[in-house]
């Protein structure tokens, strides 16, 4: 072979060496994806905060299940717009859950009961309310409630997040979860602000209960992690002052399963709930400086409240919007691609991190053992 075919070979397989690199890192994980069996659950979601046909609360579930390779009763792939129960933003209706819908199910997840409004729909766009309006539809009803406690205590996975307990749910239907869960709501929920300048995320009830209660207006700039109770008692940690960096952070306790993720941090909507019987799993660390503990300290709150909570038989709330995301989710057919993002993305602090790097895997962990189940 002379110099110059040597020469064109070498360059010819370099090319296509790195064509086979390529196709690797472009197709192999779907294919690798494609190689694996699907498996069959019955997934009931239930969510009533759906005033737009973005499916926002819950969308983030079946993108998961997708992912997993999970596929309902009739071999099909959950989709957000069809597969739960709750407020059809469509046809402008709501349906409830009955004892029949957990017949055979092997997993219940309670996304959001907060329901729809009025204010929902006099702004452009799919924006919700930021101001308080009458329900169109939301809440838990006694018999719904009824319904979950029954399928959980015959050992029915039950899985339910913030807004489980709060307005518009009631007095009854919430001491029948709450006895479920093993927690006591404190009607304090609380979320982390970027810009309190900002009219597009921070409601004016805010500025105007604030106002009410301390004579005052609320300072119109800058950050703020903020307590709100439902008697119109407010507490405002400012970082800097009140705050260290962190903020707020989830940290994973004795109870918890060592192999979970150790922790994360959040800053989004939670509610604040105390442990009766339950065990405590994560626990949210308000990184609170001297001055931020006394205030907390000042209306009843602690530096540390529960996160996680494991309660009646497979029963496990998490008080926190975790579900709820704006993150931009990916193809669901890439095998591998949620472990590549909870070992890119799932640091604390990176963006997405608390669904990469906490969420997901704790929630695919609590699945398994009913897919085993079901083999």
């Amino acid at each position: 072979m002379n110099q110059g075919l040597r020469v064109w070979v070498v360059r010819a397989l370099r090319i296509l060496a790195a064509a086979l690199v390529a196709v690797a890192v472009i197709g192999g994980p779907h294919l690798a994806w494609l190689a694996r069996a699907n498996r069959r659950a019955r997934v009931i979601i239930v969510d009533k905060t759906v005033p737009f046909a973005n499916y926002r609360e819950h969308a983030a579930l079946p993108w998961l299940l997708h992912a997993l390779k999970i596929v309902g009763p009739t071999g099909r792939y959950y989709e957000e717009g069809r597969d739960y129960i709750g407020y059809d933003p469509i046809h402008h209706r709501g349906r409830e859950l009955t004892p029949a819908d957990l017949d055979a199910a092997d997993c219940l997840f309670v996304a959001d009961t907060y329901g729809v409004y009025v204010g929902d729909y006099t702004r452009p766009g799919d924006v919700a309310a930021l101001e308080r309006s009458p329900e169109i539809y939301g809440g838990l009803t006694q018999d719904e409630a009824q319904a979950i406690d029954a399928y959980a205590r015959r050992g029915g996975l039950t899985v339910a997040e913030f807004n489980t307990f709060a307005s518009p749910t009631e007095a009854a239907p919430r001491a029948t979860l709450e006895s479920l869960f093993g927690l006591r709501w404190t009607h304090w929920v609380a979320r982390y602000w970027e810009d309190l300048g900002n009219d597009e995320e921070v409601p004016q009830w805010l500025r105007r209960d604030y106002m009410r209660r301390y004579g005052a207006p609320l300072e119109h700039q800058g950050a703020a992690l903020v307590f709100v109770r439902e008697d119109e008692d407010i507490v405002v940690l400012r970082p800097g002052v009140d705050l260290k960096p962190d903020v707020l952070l989830l940290e994973r306790t004795s109870a918890g399963d060592a192999t979970w993720p150790v922790g994360a941090r959040y800053v989004y909507w939670l509610d604040v709930v105390e442990a009766t019987t339950a065990a405590v799993v994560y626990e949210y660390e308000v990184a609170a400086t001297d001055a931020g503990a006394r205030s907390l300290g000042e209306h009843g709150l602690g530096v540390r409240f529960p996160a996680v909570l494991h309660g009646v038989e497979n029963a496990w709330y998490f008080a926190g919007d975790f579900i709820d995301t704006a993150t931009e989710m990916g193809d669901p057919e890439r095998a591998g691609l949620l472990a590549w993002r909870r070992a890119t993305r799932g640091a604390v602090g990176a963006e997405g991190s608390v669904l990469w790097g906490f969420y997901f895997p704790i929630f695919e962990a609590l699945l398994e053992p009913v897919l085993a189940r079901r083999r």
